[in-house]
């Protein structure tokens, strides 16, 4: 089972420009849980040399949100609806680590969490949040809206 939900995020983690332009990395996928990875560079930090907010806030998005697609059927997606972070500690350190889990999966609304980690396994940001589950087609109506 853990290989087949590999895949499938792969497949759709891999295809986000995004997440490709930053270089982030799907490293576990299992039902329920998915573990990213990224290097800190540069170009992610504000202006006291710490890892920027709003880039903390996308690794704990993107965790937690593949966590919720691994509770999900192929014929649907999921949204944030909503997320609330506590950043614990300044991120300066190389190499991070993210995990997000799935606390609840409704139908529509799947319930998580997600924290990121440096290389010591020290906690740097908490983040809980809210999916809710669309269907694949959801993009292309909004599209046309």
């Amino acid at each position: 089972m853990q290989e087949k939900i590999y895949k499938r995020l792969s497949n759709i983690f891999y295809n986000q420009d995004f997440l490709n332009f930053i270089g982030c990395k799907l490293e576990e996928a299992d039902e329920g849980k998915v573990v990213i990875s990224l290097e800190n560079r540069k170009e992610f930090t504000q202006t006291l040399g710490f890892m920027h907010g709003g880039m903390v806030a996308s690794l704990l998005d993107t965790a937690s949100g593949f966590a919720a697609f691994s509770v999900i059927d192929e014929k649907n997606h999921v949204v944030t609806s909503e997320l609330k972070i506590n950043y614990l500690l300044p991120v300066v350190c190389k190499k991070l680590k993210c995990v997000g889990k799935v606390l609840k999966a409704g139908r529509t609304i799947i319930v998580v969490e997600a924290n990121l980690f440096d290389e010591e396994n020290k906690i740097l940001a908490k983040m809980l949040g809210t999916m809710v589950v669309v269907p694949n087609s959801y993009a292309d109506e909004v599209k046309e809206v």
